[in-house]
Parts: C-alpha cells; structure tokens; sequence
C-alpha cells in the first residue's frame, strides 16, 4: 500500500504560505495592469481602485492620484492581512468606473468619447482586459 514519505501535516503550513503569496502577486498584478490602462483625467478613478479582503468596500475616495503609485502602494497595504482561503475584492467605486468599463458616456462622440460611449483612453474597459492579461501571464 502506497503512503506518504512525510506527514503532509509537516509541510501544510508552507503551502499554505506559498498560497497567500501567490494570491498576494496575482492581485498586486491585476492593479498593476489596471493602472496602466486605467485612463486619467482627474485622477479620481484611478484612487479609486480599491483592495479588500473578505467583503467589498463601497467606499469612495475623494483623493486624486494621477499616477497609479498612491494605489498600487494601498493595495500593497490592504494586502499584509492576507490569510490562505481568503476572498480578495478589486473595485472601482468611482462614478465613473461602470461607465469607463461598459461605455455609455452619456454627451456621445467627442475628443474623449468612442461612438459608443467609451473613453478614448480605455476602449475596452479596464478590469476585463486587466483580468485577461493576468491569466494570459499565469497559463
């Protein structure tokens, strides 16, 4: 009969920690992409991609960040907390959030504005091709 060479119970605490770390980089990952594609006006949908663990955070920030490193470094902080098995949220609370990623500017064609409602700076949306991109690097 086949058994285990050494007792799982002997090595399930490092797997464990090799999951909260692999978690932790899949999701610093994702808001890296969403930051570089995210567009920028204001700078206030980009503070306002938010990071949290074990249930979504509605909360809007009213902070600008033009540049992405603000949140980039409060996922990074929201992250130090992680647990194995934990669920991780990343939203955007921004009024403009839903509509930079389904379209539906509401003023039609204008310099900043597709046809179809969209940002110029982000076509395609932000967080569906942020997520593509990050299963494209993990396969």
């Amino acid at each position: 009969m086949a058994g285990w060479s050494l007792s799982p119970v002997l090595f399930a605490d490092q797997i464990e920690e090799d999951l909260v770390e692999m978690q932790r980089s899949i999701v610093i990952e994702l808001v890296d992409e969403i930051t570089i594609r995210a567009p920028i006006d204001s700078g206030n949908y980009m503070a306002n991609n938010i990071v949290s663990i074990g249930a979504e955070d509605y909360s809007v920030n009213t902070r600008l960040d033009i540049l992405g490193t603000e949140t980039r470094s409060a996922a990074r902080s929201a992250l130090t907390d992680l647990k194995p098995f934990s669920t991780v949220f990343v939203q955007n609370n921004s009024v403009y959030g839903e509509i930079i990623e389904f379209g539906g500017y509401p003023s039609g064609p204008s310099v900043k504005i597709t046809p179809d409602g969209f940002s110029r700076m982000a076509p395609k949306g932000v967080y569906g091709i942020s997520f593509i991109a990050v299963t494209e690097k993990l396969i």
